[in-house]
């Protein structure tokens, strides 16, 4: 049976997920798996993912790690699906390359890339349209802040849970 990863991760799903993880053929004892082995990954830890999804892991994973996937990251991108708004805002901030303490339009494409690989009913939203829902402030930007309480909200909306 899939594992509802709507939930958070309990400490002993935690410990099966790198269990699973260390016996990925390309594990690698520093303490990630090559991209290649994501789709096998997913199917072992019941992950259910169509295969555009698993192409989109293994792309994020290729341009952004060099391939490699540390089982920290993987887990903390499973975990997004089910943050609350502070924890949100973390990983958001992840994504403000510049540092500047908002997300530009660059910065939210490569954002969105990462929520649509987890629920492809995110597709569609533009920049335009993030601003403007995200904007709270009304200042023309959208803080790190703003973006983590959007992002929890838009999976809310969807029917995750915290």
């Amino acid at each position: 049976m899939p594992r509802d990863f709507t939930k958070p991760f309990t400490e002993e799903e935690l410990e099966e997920a790198k269990a699973i993880f260390r016996t990925m053929p390309t594990y690698k004892e520093e303490g990630y798996i090559l991209s290649e082995d994501i789709g096998l990954y997913i199917e072992a830890i019941a992950y259910e993912r169509t295969p555009k999804q698993i192409t989109t892991y293994i792309e994020y994973w290729d341009k952004n790690f060099g391939g490699m996937v540390p089982f920290d990251e993987m887990v903390n991108i499973l975990s997004l699906l089910h943050h609350t708004p502070d924890m949100m805002c973390g990983r958001a901030a992840a994504f403000d390359k510049d540092g500047n303490g908002f997300i530009s339009s660059d910065e939210f494409v490569e954002l969105v890339q990462i929520i649509i690989i987890h629920d492809p009913r995110l597709e569609g939203v533009s920049f335009e349209e993030f601003v403007k829902k995200a904007d709270t402030n009304h200042d023309g930007k959208v803080s790190i802040d703003e973006c983590g309480i959007w992002i929890h909200d838009r999976f809310q909306n969807l029917g995750y849970t915290n």
